[in-house]
C-alpha cells in the first residue's frame, strides 16, 4: 500500500476565515472538503498506478492501494496482463474496477486513476495541498462568498467572481501541468 503523508484540509482556513467576516469554521471547513474533491476530480492532480492480482472467475478488481478517503475520478488506463483493455472491457465501481469479460485464468491488473477525496474527507495528499492549496481555497472562497440571505454577512458577489476566474485559471494551469507530465515536457501547442 502506498504511503503518501497526508495533510489536513484546515491547513487553508487561515487563507479563508480572515476574508469572510461572520462565516462559521465549519461552512469554511465543507466548502473547502467540497472544493477539493471538485478539483481533485476535473483536474488530475492526485494520479495513482495500481497493481492488483485478478483471479479466474472473477470480475470485480477491489484496488487496494486506494487510500480509505478517497475514491477513483477516473481511470486513464487499464492493463491486464499487460494488455490494454478499451474502455468497453471494465467499468468502474467506487473502489473497483469491473471487468466485462470474466477472467479464464489468473492475471495482474495494472490501472493508472485519478483520485478526489471522498465528500467528508478531511485530507489531501501533502504534495496536492503544498502545489494547489491557493486554488482550493480561491475555490472555497468563490463558492462562500457567492452566498447570500439574512444572516449572511460575507456575502461578496464581485469577490466571489474575482475567486471563481483565479479558482477556474487554477484548474487550467494544473490540467496543462498533468496533460505535460503525462505526455512529456516542451512545448504544446493547441489548434484554436
Amino acid at each position: 500500500m502506498s504511503m503518501e503523508r497526508m495533510e489536513k484540509l484546515d491547513r487553508l482556513l487561515p487563507q479563508v476565515l480572515p476574508q469572510l467576516s461572520g462565516c462559521p469554521t465549519s461552512m469554511a471547513k465543507d466548502a473547502l472538503q467540497f472544493i477539493a474533491g471538485d478539483f481533485c476530480k476535473v483536474a488530475g492532480v492526485w494520479a495513482r498506478e495500481v497493481l492488483e492480482p485478478v483471479f479466474a472467475g472473477e470480475v470485480r478488481v477491489p484496488l487496494a492501494d486506494i487510500p480509505r478517503d478517497a475514491r477513483i475520478a477516473q481511470v486513464e488506463k487499464v492493463t491486464l496482463n499487460g494488455v490494454p483493455l478499451s474502455e468497453t472491457g471494465f467499468y468502474v465501481g467506487t473502489d473497483e474496477i469491473v471487468l466485462a469479460e470474466v477472467p479464464k485464468c489468473d492475471a495482474s491488473l495494472m490501472a493508472r486513476v485519478t483520485l478526489r477525496p471522498a465528500r467528508q474527507a478531511e485530507c489531501l495528499p501533502e504534495d496536492v495541498l503544498e502545489e494547489w492549496g491557493d486554488i482550493v481555497a480561491f475555490g472555497a472562497l468563490a463558492r462562500l462568498k457567492s452566498m447570500s440571505g439574512e444572516h449572511v454577512s460575507w456575502s461578496d458577489p464581485q469577490g466571489a467572481q474575482i475567486n471563481l476566474t483565479l479558482y477556474n485559471e487554477g484548474i487550467y494551469a494544473a490540467r496543462t501541468r498533468m496533460f505535460r507530465n503525462r505526455k512529456g515536457g516542451g512545448i504544446l501547442f493547441m489548434n484554436a
